[in-house]
């Protein structure tokens, strides 16, 4: 009689052990995702109707609203940044780029829809192959435009001004410093979008004109990001930015 309870009760146990795993749903494996500093546009991009200054202030500890601060390879190269000096400072290590298959050049970027114009003032002076800094416009990983104070790159040149187009699957150089020659330690550069339209500007300082370098028809939608960036390919160098302008849409003189 007890041998055969306990048969019966194996049995039991056997038979809802098997009807258990053929009617239940495993649960889905849920990956967690790493921190990822190529983060999507936001959710609101901000129109530009009035002058917006982005200045850099050593007593704050937090990023201005809206703006991500994008290093995409900061794992494994990271790039020192700081505003100790009421800048913002970017000491940028070799192998960062923004072309082939190295796109990893750190980037300070907002989202913004409609017409606009972008200016900063950046303090570089690049004397390798390749360096680069200055303004960024950037749709995705396949379309972008590059306007640096910058020596050497595609298309050759020493030190000067490069405007860079990345449309596709092709990579263009619209200006080289061929085409702009400055050895300037400091100028101020702005990008000015109407419609489809970047069109770059340059000058040495406030107190003289701007000076159109090229422009670039696009196919963009209305919201992309912009801002600065700087690339390295050669030995560690700093960029500093003083600040960053956005003001409407007008066509500059």
């Amino acid at each position: 009689m007890k041998n055969g309870w306990i048969i019966k009760h194996i049995s039991l146990v056997f038979l809802f052990a098997i009807t258990l795993s053929a009617c239940s749903t495993p649960l889905p494996v849920v990956k967690t995702a790493s921190p990822s500093t190529s983060a999507p546009l936001p959710p609101e991009p901000e129109r530009i109707v009035k002058p917006v200054n982005v200045n850099f202030s050593s007593f704050s500890k937090d990023w201005p609203v809206g703006w991500q601060w994008i290093d995409p390879d900061e794992i494994n190269n990271p790039t020192s940044k700081d505003v100790q000096k009421g800048v913002l400072r970017v000491t940028i290590p070799t192998k960062k780029d923004m072309r082939g298959d190295n796109r990893t050049a750190p980037r300070y970027l907002k989202a913004i829809t409609g017409d606009f114009q972008i200016e900063t003032r950046v303090r570089f002076l690049p004397k390798e192959n390749y360096q680069g800094a200055g303004l960024l416009i950037y749709l995705d990983y396949n379309n972008y435009i590059r306007f640096e104070r910058a020596y050497g790159g595609v298309g050759g040149g020493g030190e000067g001004l490069r405007i860079d187009v990345q449309r596709g699957n092709e990579y263009k150089p619209v200006v080289t410093p061929a085409d702009i020659k400055t050895d300037l330690s400091e100028v101020e550069l702005k990008i000015v979008r109407s419609g489809g339209l970047f069109a770059a500007y340059w000058r040495e300082n406030e107190n003289f004109e701007w000076r159109e370098a090229g422009e670039f028809e696009s196919d963009y939608p209305d919201t992309i990001l912009a801002g600065v960036s700087a690339s390295n390919t050669a030995r560690a160098l700093t960029a500093e930015f003083v600040y960053i302008r956005l003001l409407p849409s007008v066509k500059s003189k």
